[in-house]
C-alpha cells in the first residue's frame, strides 16, 4: 500500500491536498497502486520520499500538487502499465516531462507518469530521436556536437515533447517553422495501452492531431525531429532607454515585414535588478557569418541602444545562458494574447501595465511569427493560426506570499489587450480557466481535433493543454 494513503500517512497527505479521499476513490487508488507495483516492482511506484517529490515539485512553485502515485517511467512499457493503471481504476492522470507548465497539469492527475529518466537523444543524418522526457538543453547540445541544430523553444529546461506538441515558438522560428513543425514522427501509447508509430503515412489523422492538438491523444513516448544544418548562431541582446519606447516600435513595426527567415527580434518589456525598465531586443541570426555586423546594425538602427552583447554560439550554449537566468523558487502565473500587430495603442498598454506591475519580477514579452511558420498551410497541422502575428507573454512572477496581487495585474494586462488581439490564443499558454481561450484558439482546426480526441481519447485520459469543451461553441 502506498505511504502516501496508508492509514497513519493519510491525515498528513490530505491536509497537504486539502481535501478528503472517499472511500470509494481509496480502494481504486490502492487497486491501481497494486496493479502497478505488481507489474513494475516498488522502485518505480511511489506515493511519498525524495523521487516523489522531486516529480511533484515544478518550474513554477506556486504549485503545489499531490499526485496519489507517481510511476517513475523508464521506457514505453512503464508508461503503457502507467495509463493502464489509470484507466483500469478510473483515475485522472497527467505526464511529467519537463515540468514548465505553468498551471501545474503535468503533475494535476492522480496518477502520474513521470518520463524525466526518458531523456536519450539519437541522430541518425538529419533526424533526432528523442525520448518523450528530453529537455531542449539535451537536444540542442546532442546536435551542436554534430554541426548541427534544432528547433526548441529559448530555455534550456523546457521539455521538448510538451513544447512542440502544443506549438513552440522560438529562436528559429522565422527559418524553420516552430517546433512542432520539425515532427517528423512519434511513438504514442492510446489510452487503451496500444503503442502507435505515427508520421504522415502511418496513422496520419493522429500524425496531424498532436502537432498542435497537444498530448491529449496519448503519451507521446518518442518524437523524431528534423535537424538542421546549422552549427551556431549570432544571438544575443540589443537594449533601448525606456523612453525611446515611441520610436523603436514604430522603426521595429516597419523593419519587421522586410526581415529575412534567418533573423528573428523578439521585443521584451524588462526591468533590471534596480528596477529600470528598457526595451529589450533579443536577437538570432541563423544565416551567413559575414552577415552577422550588417543584421547587428539593423537591429541597433531603431534607436539609440545602451547594451549591445551579441555573439556566436551553438544553440546548446543559448539555452544555457538562458537557464542561467531563469529563476528558481518564484510563483508564476502566465497570460497570453495574440496580436496582428504591435501598434503605438498596444505598446502603450504594455508600458503603463510595466510601469504599475505588482511585482518587480514580472515582464511582458513578444514572439514574432512570421517567415516559414506563416507559409506552412493552416489545414497541414492542429495548429490553430499561421498568419502574421506576435505571441505575447505576460509573465507575472512574484517571492511566495500573497497571489490576489499578482493575478489581477496579469488579468487586468490581459483585458487591456484584448481589444487589439486577435481570437487566437497560444495553447501551451492558457491555462485550464480561460475556457474562452480554449474555444478560440484551433481556429478551423477545431472540429477535427474534437472529432480524433474522441476517436483516439473517447474517456478524455488524457488533457495536457485545454481544448474546446465542443466546436458548437467555436
Amino acid at each position: 500500500m502506498p505511504r502516501g494513503i496508508s492509514a497513519s500517512a493519510s491525515i498528513n497527505f490530505e491536509a497537504k491536498k486539502g481535501h478528503s479521499i472517499m472511500q470509494e476513490e481509496f480502494g481504486t487508488i490502492e487497486k491501481a497502486f497494486r496493479i502497478l507495483t505488481t507489474r513494475l516492482g516498488t522502485s518505480k511506484v511511489v506515493s511519498s520520499g525524495t523521487d516523489y517529490e522531486k516529480t511533484r515539485n515544478i518550474w513554477n512553485a506556486a504549485v503545489q500538487l499531490y499526485p496519489q502515485i507517481v510511476v517513475l517511467c523508464e521506457n514505453t512499457s512503464d508508461v503503457q502499465a502507467a495509463v493502464l493503471a489509470a484507466a483500469s481504476c478510473k483515475l485522472s492522470f497527467s505526464v511529467r516531462g519537463g515540468g514548465h507548465d505553468w498551471a501545474g497539469r503535468s503533475v494535476n492527475g492522480q496518477v502520474v507518469a513521470d518520463l524525466t529518466r526518458m531523456r536519450g537523444v539519437a541522430i541518425d543524418g538529419h533526424v533526432a530521436t528523442i525520448g518523450g522526457g528530453t529537455i531542449s538543453t539535451d537536444l540542442a547540445e546532442a546536435a551542436s556536437a554534430q554541426g548541427l541544430t534544432a528547433v526548441t523553444g529559448i530555455i534550456g529546461s523546457v521539455g521538448v515533447a510538451g513544447l512542440a506538441l502544443g506549438g513552440g515558438y522560438g529562436h528559429l522560428t522565422a527559418k524553420f517553422g516552430m517546433a512542432l513543425d520539425n515532427i517528423v514522427g512519434a511513438e504514442v501509447v492510446l489510452a487503451d495501452g496500444r503503442v502507435i508509430q505515427t508520421d504522415e503515412t502511418q496513422e496520419p489523422d493522429l500524425f496531424w492531431a498532436i502537432r498542435g492538438g497537444g498530448g491529449n491523444f496519448g503519451v507521446v513516448t518518442q518524437l523524431r525531429l528534423k535537424l538542421h544544418p546549422v552549427a551556431n548562431i549570432a544571438d544575443g541582446i540589443i537594449a533601448f532607454p525606456w523612453e525611446q519606447a515611441g520610436e523603436v516600435f514604430k522603426a521595429y513595426s516597419a523593419m519587421i515585414a522586410t526581415l529575412p527567415d534567418g533573423l528573428t527580434v523578439m521585443p521584451t518589456f524588462f526591468a533590471a535588478p534596480d528596477g529600470k525598465l528598457s526595451i529589450v531586443f533579443h536577437l538570432a541570426w541563423c544565416g551567413d557569418q559575414a552577415q552577422d555586423e550588417r543584421m547587428i546594425e539593423r537591429v541597433k538602427s531603431l534607436g539609440a541602444p545602451t547594451t549591445v552583447q551579441v555573439s556566436r554560439k551553438t544553440l546548446a550554449e543559448v539555452l544555457k545562458e538562458a537557464e542561467r537566468r531563469t529563476m528558481t523558487g518564484i510563483h508564476w502565473i502566465v497570460r497570453t494574447v495574440t496580436l496582428p500587430e504591435l501598434t503605438p495603442a498596444s505598446i502603450q498598454v504594455i508600458r503603463r501595465a510595466m510601469e504599475h506591475r505588482s511585482s518587480p519580477l514580472s515582464w511582458i514579452a513578444s514572439h514574432p511569427f512570421y517567415g516559414a511558420g506563416e507559409r506552412i498551410p493552416l489545414r497541414s497541422t492542429a495548429f490553430g493560426i499561421r498568419t502574421r502575428h506576435f505571441m505575447v507573454g505576460i509573465y507575472t512572477a512574484w517571492q511566495p506570499g500573497e497571489e490576489a496581487p499578482h493575478r489581477a495585474w496579469a488579468d487586468g494586462v490581459e483585458a487591456a489587450l484584448k481589444p487589439f488581439a486577435l481570437t487566437s490564443s497560444y495553447p501551451n499558454y492558457f491555462g485550464t480557466d480561460r475556457p474562452d481561450q480554449a474555444a478560440q484558439a484551433y481556429g478551423e482546426n477545431a472540429g477535427r481535433l474534437l472529432s480524433l480526441k474522441q476517436r483516439y481519447d473517447p474517456n478524455r485520459l488524457f488533457n495536457a493543454i485545454s481544448l474546446p469543451e465542443s466546436s458548437s461553441k467555436i
